[in-house]
């Protein structure tokens, strides 16, 4: 739910601004429940019963229509696979993957016009972005049937975690990264309603253990069934709650979009006394992933792509090995990526999950560790939330943040050709909209980023002492 807290919208009266959330929440919806959602929500709830041959041979047949469907339609796989001799009869089953060229966020950054096919009408695409764990941000589009594919897939989670999501569904409090409160406000209010979609959605910007008490009353009053955000959010609230002597018991905890950390998920299920249930769904709507009732690993949907866990030569592991994730989407015909080389590593667990479902098990995603920013006002903000003023931009190669003190922020720039003063200004301006006019926010040029000694990438480098900072990040 992308409310940005600007124009016209940042004068409304709140009372306003929560009939133009639920407003929008309905116009939503006729994107992502229209169409095929209702045929792929049936076919989510059989398949997830069905045997490993089974979906084997249902995600060959899928796999052998986008490949046939790309070296015909899309430039950039007809250049490059014809280039190498490779032709849609070459590939049989996903065993073959592995003899085709990885498809680079890189690729994607310079020819992603080159990555649509020429039989989709691009005015009927869906546009998303992509910041990713290095910073360096991307755009991706999609057809109506992937927005579809990808709304019944977050159904299925939600119905694995005895929810009802969207509209009709269960209460839900919402802790992700929109910002929908002006950052100079100091007073509760410091939430809104998408009443369509039985939502209260809580701003991530402005928790501190002075603000956290007037959220838990507001969500005691609204009394949500569903607890729904970013780990290290959720973890900020869980803390003050446990700290306090205090539960807030619900139903289940929806997490998504970073790594949760097991001492995170103790806290958050002791606080809300219930059980996370975490999923990761790439924006480039390649992989979706979900935990079961069993919690004993991420289902990986293979209704939905193919995930190859591959060394540095692309070549697959061996269950158990970490490898880097290459994802393939089953159903992207607009904007097809094949082999496509994620930031991100994990492994194929080798024991198969107790519920009895053929969904194989991936161990949780290990990139994504970053710090948590304190800031002097004592609001504690996710990274996560700080990805959304990278996601258009187009002419960054890579960025970090790195906090020295309380009240500054760098924002180190690998540029791209045709970066700017503008996108400097742009970067100035959305951090302050999301950090406040009290944080100084830089922004400085740099040739490249430096790696830690083991070679992983750190997107927030938070020098500030919090009592709350991740183990081992």
């Amino acid at each position: 739910m992308a409310v940005p807290f600007e124009g016209a919208y940042s004068v409304l009266p709140v009372a306003v601004q929560n009939a133009a959330i639920s407003a929008y929440g309905w116009w939503l919806d006729r994107k992502r429940y229209s169409g095929r959602f209702s045929e792929y929500v049936q076919f989510l709830e059989e398949s997830q019963w069905w045997s490993g041959e089974r979906l084997w041979e249902w995600q060959n047949t899928r796999l052998r229509e986008i490949v046939k469907h790309a070296i015909a339609h899309v430039p950039l796989y007809r250049e490059r696979y014809g280039a190498l001799g490779i032709t849609a009869d070459d590939l049989r089953s996903q065993e073959d993957l592995q003899f085709l060229p990885v498809l680079t966020r890189q690729d994607v950054i310079e020819r992603a016009a080159d990555l649509i096919s020429v039989t989709t009408d691009k005015a009927s695409l869906t546009m998303g972005h992509t910041s990713g764990t290095t910073g360096s941000p991307l755009q991706v589009y999609y057809d109506a049937s992937t927005t579809q594919m990808t709304y019944a897939m977050l159904d299925r989670q939600y119905r694995w975690a005895s929810a009802r999501f969207g509209h009709r569904g269960d209460r839900v409090a919402v802790l992700r990264g929109n910002v929908i409160v002006p950052l100079s406000q100091k007073s509760a209010p410091f939430w809104r309603y998408n009443r369509y979609h039985n939502q209260l959605l809580l701003s991530a910007f402005h928790l501190s253990d002075t603000t956290i008490p007037a959220y838990i009353e507001e969500m005691r009053r609204f009394n949500p069934a569903i607890v729904d955000g970013y780990p290290s959010t959720l973890y900020v609230l869980a803390r003050y709650l446990l700290q306090n002597g205090l539960v807030f018991p619900v139903r289940a905890v929806i997490s998504a979009s970073e790594t949760l950390y097991e001492f995170q998920r103790e806290a958050i299920e002791s606080a809300f006394s219930c059980k996370v249930f975490d999923y990761l769904a790439a924006a480039e709507r390649v992989i979706f992933s979900t935990e079961c009732d069993r919690h004993e690993g991420h289902h990986i949907a293979l209704e939905y792509g193919i995930t190859e866990f591959a060394d540095k030569e692309n070549k697959p592991v061996t269950a158990g090995s970490e490898g880097l994730m290459l994802c393939t989407s089953l159903h992207n015909m607009a904007m097809p990526l094949i082999r496509y080389a994620t930031s991100d590593v994990s492994s194929l667990l080798e024991n198969p999950c107790s519920c009895g479902r053929a969904l194989p098990l991936m161990s949780d995603v290990t990139t994504k560790a970053e710090d948590i920013i304190s800031l002097s006002d004592g609001r504690l903000i996710s990274p996560s939330v700080l990805t959304h003023p990278f996601k258009p931009m187009h002419s960054v190669s890579e960025s970090q943040i790195v906090q020295n003190t309380q009240d500054s922020i760098e924002i180190r720039i690998v540029p791209r050709e045709g970066y700017s003063t503008a996108d400097t200004e742009h970067l100035l301006s959305e951090f302050s909209k999301r950090l406040g006019k009290n944080v100084s926010v830089s922004v400085k040029l740099v040739e490249k980023i430096e790696r830690t000694a083991s070679g992983k990438f750190k997107w927030v480098v938070s020098n500030v002492k919090n009592s709350i900072r991740m183990p081992n990040s």
